[in-house]
């Protein structure tokens, strides 16, 4: 009888990293004899799971002890823990897999009262206290998308026989397919210029307002770089603003969000990252797939899919002077750069498809099914985040400028 999974998915009302990682893996385990069930606070995601014809249920996502009022609402807690335990029962799940830290709160607890093995997925860095109030250290086992994002957890003393970092995989066929959309004739940019692309939700974290005044310095000695902003979020007017006071109004086009972004970015000439933080980058391996030579921080993950001078241009993630040097080395090259850009391309092939990442994950649910019993962690490992917290107290920098 096939194996039955239950995906819960916290998260905002969007499709981004997490999400799409999540759509992946469902189709995956489907097409090789799993059942899929998935509980989610985020309607943006049921749509997807709808076209997918994957059941679901939606509900919302209180927190105990979260960033929002109530913060002290257990019994809507205990509501959370009733629907998990029913959901398991009802639908006879196997195993549980938690895709964000949140769900942890209540979910970890129903599945030791049903006897069934759960595993969660960090998809970003955790602070201290979220580590603390998700209760993320009771998981029976963790999964990271990069080593960057275990880093915390171990030092907290998370067992590492109970840990595994799998890279985030792109569906590398289906992404492919995506048309070359012809960026210049569609923005009607001169066939001479250098197109930047960069991809991402127009938030302080993604940087983008670092790469509009990097292009500022460049456009002086490269005056036919532009650049296209892939994407959507609450600073767009405030860069919207900020390229105007740069006069830089005709070498940005601000596009929104687009469903082919890899047609996107075949139809560009190189891709810039501004991340201030970054999980692991996977617009970065979507701009490798799509050939073009990359400019990302050394930041998080991102260094360990890319190597500086060998499949792309990695800068030390502070002020803005690195970031317009590593946007000059790409203009500057385009031999060499474009001879990255295949590597790039050849090591996400071999390295980073959904097939692989698959894969890895149906290794950890088969070593947890096979286990005898239910390793329970103590209570007290709830509280491991505060020896870190109490040990990087006074070495707490700012996040990069």
């Amino acid at each position: 009888m096939a194996k039955k999974i239950l995906y819960v998915h916290f998260g905002d009302n969007w499709i981004r990293g997490s999400e799409k990682c999540l759509l992946d893996q469902v189709r995956f385990v489907r097409e090789h004899g799993y059942q899929a069930f998935v509980w989610t606070n985020s309607e943006a995601l049921t749509h997807e799971l709808d076209k997918m014809y994957v059941p679901h249920q939606l509900s919302g996502f209180p927190m105990l002890l979260g960033w929002q009022k109530p913060r002290f609402d257990v019994s809507a807690w205990f509501g959370l823990f009733t629907m998990a335990r029913d959901l398991i029962e009802q639908r006879n799940i196997d195993i549980v897999h938690i895709n964000s830290a949140a769900p942890c709160q209540w979910v970890i607890a129903a599945a030791r009262s049903k006897q069934v093995p759960a595993v969660t997925q960090l998809h970003c860095h955790y602070p201290a206290r979220e580590r603390l109030t998700t209760g993320v250290h009771l998981s029976q086992h963790i999964i990271t998308v990069s080593h960057h994002v275990a880093e915390s957890l171990l030092q907290d003393g998370y067992p590492i026989e109970q840990l595994s970092t799998i890279h985030n995989g792109i569906d590398v066929e289906a992404l492919s397919a995506q048309k070359t959309v012809n960026v210049k004739k569609e923005l009607e940019i001169d066939d001479d210029a250098f197109v930047f692309a960069t991809v991402g939700s127009l938030i302080k974290r993604k940087g983008v307002d670092r790469i509009l005044t990097a292009l500022r310095h460049l456009v002086l000695e490269y005056p036919n770089v532009r650049l296209v902003v892939i994407g959507d979020g609450p600073e767009k007017h405030e860069l919207e603003l900020q390229a105007e006071c740069l006069h830089l109004a005709d070498r940005v086009h601000f596009v929104g969000e687009q469903k082919n972004v890899l047609g996107w970015l075949k139809g560009c000439d190189g891709f810039v990252s501004g991340a201030r933080s970054e999980a692991f980058g996977l617009v970065v391996a979507e701009a490798a797939l799509a050939k073009l030579p990359i400019v990302a921080p050394f930041e998080g993950g991102i260094p360990e899919f890319i190597q500086h001078g060998k499949t792309g241009v990695i800068y030390p993630n502070h002020n803005v002077a690195p970031l317009e040097k590593a946007m000059r080395i790409v203009v500057a090259n385009p031999t060499a750069c474009n001879k990255m850009a295949q590597r790039a391309h050849q090591h996400i092939l071999t390295h980073h498809s959904v097939e692989q990442a698959g894969q890895k994950i149906l290794g950890v649910y088969r070593a947890l099914l096979q286990r005898p019993a239910i390793e329970k962690r103590s209570l007290f490992h709830t509280f491991s985040p505060i020896k870190s917290y109490l040990s990087n107290r006074f070495m707490t920098g700012e996040q990069h400028g």
